[in-house]
């Protein structure tokens, strides 16, 4: 089993950012759309100009997109920090 460790903070947010989408591509579409949508939240919100607009919109899909994950992965994944995502936009 692969294991991501000894990856700097900027590694990660790339991989979150870009590679994700790549490296689950072969999964099934119910299980891939949130994660790539993850992806894209991510990617807008370090975008280098945010948008009012686009940031309301973000806010209203991440409580959804969680809500999806959490279909996916088992409870013990979840904790605190999977629930960061709905407070930074």
């Amino acid at each position: 089993m692969m294991k991501l460790q000894n990856m700097k903070s900027h590694d990660y947010h790339i991989f979150m950012e870009a590679l994700l989408q790549i490296a689950f591509s072969a999964m099934a579409d119910d299980v891939l759309e949130p994660l790539v949508a993850l992806s894209k939240f991510f990617k807008n919100l370090c975008a280098n100009v945010l948008r009012d607009d686009l940031l309301m919109d973000m806010r209203s899909k991440i409580a959804l997109i969680l809500c999806k994950l959490e279909t996916i992965f088992p409870p013990a994944f979840w904790n605190i920090m999977e629930h960061l995502p709905v407070h930074l936009a």
